[in-house]
């Protein structure tokens, strides 16, 4: 597992197939996430578990932030659940606190290959996807900009 920087993380776990692991280096409490985008690119499936292997559905990812799924068969109240939750919405307001460790496991977040390059392995994102990411960021950033005005 490769260290995650708070900063990149939001791109990482939302580039399209990201799989990572939220630690907690006071309680030693881990578990990892599967984060994927639907096909027609307007909402993402989230599911999480203990580990890599035990992953299961938990709910979703749209404009409005996360939502835990009516046909998850983890409650609502889970540690897994509550855990992702409050992971991605410290990430969302830029405050996640440092005892918490995101790693990612080798695998661009983007298509699921393993990454081979030591820069690309440090982002968690191929070089050919990164491409691709800075495309769309740039082009959000215009649809941003024209919307304010």
């Amino acid at each position: 597992m490769k260290n995650l920087p708070h900063k990149d993380a939001l791109k990482f776990i939302l580039a399209g197939k990201s799989m990572f692991a939220a630690i907690n280096t006071k309680t030693g409490n881990q578990f990892t996430f599967r984060v994927n985008k639907s096909k027609d690119d307007k909402f993402y499936f989230v599911s999480g578990g203990s580990d890599k292997e035990s992953l299961s559905y938990l709910g979703t990812i749209n404009e409005y932030g996360y939502k835990h799924g009516k046909k998850s068969n983890i409650d609502k109240s889970a540690q897994v659940n509550k855990v992702f939750e409050y992971v991605f919405n410290k990430l969302l307001s830029n405050s996640l606190p440092e005892v918490i460790e995101l790693f990612h496991y080798g695998r661009c977040g983007r298509c699921g290959r393993t990454l081979s390059v030591e820069e690309n392995i440090d982002m968690g994102i191929g070089p050919e996807c990164i491409k691709k990411l800075n495309k769309v960021d740039k082009r959000d950033a215009i649809i941003n900009l024209l919307l304010a005005s």
